[in-house]
């Protein structure tokens, strides 16, 4: 019979908690808000509702393996305690991993957010049978989770390997939000690319992006910025192409370092489909050997909108695994 294992993703506006079985069924899923909220308040309503979750799919806490929290950082990944994550500022120095193996009674861990959506599209999505890949989060932000030789890597003390958004692709390049310069996050992220055209279309009410968004800057986003390139606009052209170019750069580097089978792509890769993959695949070559390149197939997330739904049981799979193999 297939291990069953509870999950719970930590998002920015909400927490998804899910209970599948080893082999990706989900059994059962809830949503709880998560804006502006209070940990004293939303940690016991997440054991709630896996309590309850347990009790409609007819089993009982006890019968689950493990569980997994796919967390926001900056945390202390080691002991599992939530540092005050940038959309959740009140969540400063919560020990959820400890609080959760207590109250639940079940061994459990936790994982950072992009290594967790690497490890759900290892076991259930675009990664299935690889043994080095790499899958890159490619929304908001600019994230990364690295499997190589079968292994997630985490790195060292910190256990914070894998954040592929913060190399320097530009040491004069714009100042990126975690405070270096020319990030490749600074220069594809959505937020940052929003910040961008916000900056210069600030004096331009009749450039098309802004009158994509009604004349409010602050409704300037991807979306529009996609809107404009597929009219044709002159500027956001230019922009799509020099992101484009910056995509390229880097997933070359990731290419040419690590040498992987496959590297998933999330959000705008399957989102905007080849808009967005087709030039990055045009500029690709300036960036990687020919040998590795071939041997590297660049793929949109399977998983899509429902990785979040097996982030955390993929984080409790491999939780199990690497326990068994000790």
């Amino acid at each position: 019979m297939a291990k069953l294992l509870l999950g719970f993703d930590i998002g920015g506006t909400k927490i998804g908690i899910g209970l599948g079985d080893e082999n990706g069924k989900l059994l059962g899923q809830r949503r709880i808000g998560n804006i502006d909220t209070d940990p004293g308040v939303i940690l016991p309503q997440m054991l709630r509702d896996a309590r309850e979750l347990a009790a409609e799919a007819g089993v009982k806490v006890a019968d689950i393996a493990a569980f997994g929290i796919s967390a926001p950082f900056p945390a202390d990944a080691k002991n599992g305690i939530l540092l005050a994550p940038t959309n959740n500022k009140r969540w400063d120095h919560v020990p959820i991993l400890d609080t959760f193996r207590r109250e639940l009674g079940i061994p459990g861990c936790f994982e950072n957010d992009a290594n967790c959506g690497a490890l759900a599209e290892w076991f259930f999505g675009a990664g299935r049978n690889c043994r080095d890949f790499i899958y890159l989060t490619m929304s908001t932000g600019i994230g990364g989770g690295i499997v190589a030789a079968g292994r997630l890597v985490r790195g060292s003390e910190s256990l914070s390997a894998g954040e592929m958004g913060h190399i320097c692709l530009d040491l004069n390049g714009r100042k990126c939000n975690c405070g270096q310069r020319g990030c490749y996050e600074s220069f594809c992220g959505g937020r940052a690319v929003a910040d961008r055209m916000r900056e210069e279309l600030a004096d331009k009410p009749d450039s098309r992006i802004m009158q994509l968004a009604g004349g409010d800057p602050a409704k300037i986003d991807m979306r529009t910025l996609e809107q404009a390139v597929r009219e044709g606009d002159d500027y956001a052209l230019r922009l799509w192409d020099e992101m484009a170019l910056r995509n390229a750069q880097a997933i070359g580097m990731f290419i040419n370092i690590f040498n992987p089978e496959k590297i998933v792509l999330g959000t705008l890769a399957w989102a905007v489909g080849g808009l967005y993959t087709d030039p990055i695949m045009k500029y690709l070559p300036r960036f990687s050997w020919p040998q590795m390149r071939r041997d590297c197939a660049i793929v949109p997330s399977e998983l899509r909108r429902e990785i979040g739904s097996y982030a955390g049981i993929a984080a409790a799979k491999n939780y199990l695994l690497e326990n068994a193999a000790k």
